[in-house]
């Protein structure tokens, strides 16, 4: 599906597409990181099926998107904001998954007045407020990253220009070192060719324009947030499978524990990438709060 692009106030390119029921309530859908618009494909029948207009963009140097050197997540909320003004949304969802669900939990901190529902899957918390989040991280190359974004920024951003290299030109064994660490409920689902041949497609999207934008967007993840969890405004929703190895759930309990209208749900026996098996909870969970509004 080709991409829209919005032209921003400050000169750059917002790309985005549109999925599931074009006439239904509007969620803006915040990719994994790395990630780009392709993966709102995934919910695109989930979406229709329950009334959904889905809005998937490409966050700033991935997919089309121009990139925005020091950014920081609560720049996320105000690209959003002006898309939705440029489409006459006045009200509208916001839906993010792993390395969007930061982007989406800031939306209820820059965004309240403007939300219908916020939903955040396996998403990380404020680093800030958590001491040592880092050492959470189950994979120790992980753990060594975050680091290595505030002290070497530019031997951080190597590690996705090789990312780039694999995943174009190895794409089996890039797979392949993903699946080793995962928990047993991912390898299932990562088995599947058409989720496959997909993830891979997303991947070299996100990573069109190089390593630049992707690492910025994995180091915003470990800065400071620039405010703190007790001044969410509005209510989030954080699900997470109790088995991932890539996003600890203790992130998850530690937005619940300190957000002031916070609704967790802790998947039994799920893993990264629950999303792929949950859509109708997620979904039917997006609808009882329009319904409760």
């Amino acid at each position: 599906m080709d991409a829209n692009h919005h032209l921003l106030k400050d000169g750059r390119t917002l790309a985005y597409v549109e999925y599931g029921d074009p006439r239904g309530e509007p969620i803006f859908y915040a990719h994994g990181g790395p990630g780009s618009r392709l993966e709102g494909e995934m919910f695109h029948d989930q979406a229709a099926a329950h009334g959904f207009r889905l809005i998937a963009t490409d966050r700033p140097g991935m997919g089309q998107s121009t990139f925005l050197a020091d950014r920081i997540l609560l720049d996320y909320p105000k690209d959003i904001a002006e898309l939705a003004d440029a489409l006459g949304l006045d009200r509208f969802g916001v839906l993010g998954w792993s390395g969007g669900g930061a982007h989406t939990t800031v939306c209820c901190h820059a965004l309240p007045k403007r939300l219908s529902l916020a939903i955040s899957l396996a998403g990380y918390t404020n680093f800030a407020e958590l001491a040592g989040a880092e050492k959470l991280l189950k994979n120790p190359l992980d753990q060594k990253s975050v680091k290595l974004s505030h002290d070497h920024p530019r031997m951080f951003r190597l590690l996705f220009d090789l990312m780039k290299l694999g995943v174009d030109h190895f794409p089996g064994a890039y797979y392949a070192a993903l699946l080793k660490d995962m928990c047993p409920a991912d390898k299932d689902i990562a088995r599947d060719q058409a989720f496959r041949e997909h993830f891979i497609q997303d991947q070299r999207e996100a990573l069109r324009q190089g390593g630049q934008g992707v690492a910025r967007d994995a180091a915003v993840h470990y800065l400071d947030w620039g405010f703190r969890l007790k001044d969410l405004g509005f209510r989030l929703h954080v699900f997470h499978g109790a088995e991932d190895t890539m996003v600890p759930l203790e992130y998850a309990r530690h937005i619940a524990n300190n957000a002031p209208d916070c609704r967790l749900h802790v998947l039994e026996g799920e893993g990264h990438l629950f999303p792929m098996k949950r859509q109708e909870l997620i979904f039917e969970t997006a609808r009882s709060e329009l319904d409760r509004a």
